[in-house]
């Protein structure tokens, strides 16, 4: 990972299609249709200098004060028309320190467009607007964390010409902070989870 005056970053492209569909229930009354993506695109910016040892982490809280991830997702889940449900889910680093004290991490929409290769410094952070929604995290012991996006991704399919992304941001925090797999180091990337009939 690559030190940048204004601010630190991890960035990922994913060309090839990163949705995939579960198939869905044989019982009497119909279950929802589950698909998940994985992000097309992803970015993490701080308004910390260092970059040392972020490679596979998207920290939040702690020492690095405020800090956001970027996401955008394939298209493709628009076909399935406005989801009843939606879950973003972050995948906790078993071998990162944590701190027992709370920390809220807050899920916005992107309001402006943005690349994940370009988005290099905090300052050039592209702006976010509601809705949005909210999520406290205690960071010990390291635990995934599922946050309800529905209404994010019900604007984002409503309104296809606005869906730039959801951006997950918090501020800094005593400790050491939380970390989550960004998937470039082994582990998980962050998944959105939608459910439709």
């Amino acid at each position: 990972m690559k030190a940048w005056r204004a601010g630190i970053i991890v960035a990922l492209t994913i060309a090839s299609s990163a949705c995939s569909r579960a198939t869905r229930s044989s019982a009497a009354r119909v279950a929802p249709l589950r698909m998940v993506c994985a992000p097309s695109g992803m970015a993490y910016v701080s308004t910390a200098g260092d970059a040392s040892g972020l490679k596979g982490d998207l920290r939040f809280g702690g020492p690095l004060g405020r800090s956001a991830v970027y996401l955008k997702f394939s298209a493709e889940w628009r076909a399935r028309g406005i989801p009843e449900q939606a879950f973003l889910t972050l995948f906790a680093r078993e071998s990162s320190a944590s701190t027992d004290a709370p920390l809220t991490l807050e899920v916005w929409r992107i309001n402006a467009d943005w690349q994940p290769r370009t988005l290099r410094h905090w300052s050039a952070k592209p702006s976010l607007a509601p809705p949005y929604a909210r999520t406290r995290v205690t960071a010990s012991p390291a635990q995934d964390v599922r946050i309800d996006v529905t209404e994010l991704v019900r604007f984002a399919a409503q309104n296809p010409e606005r869906d730039f992304g959801i951006g997950v941001i918090s501020s800094g925090g005593e400790g050491p902070g939380v970390s989550f797999s960004s998937g470039l180091a082994g582990g998980l990337a962050p998944r959105l989870e939608l459910y439709s009939r």
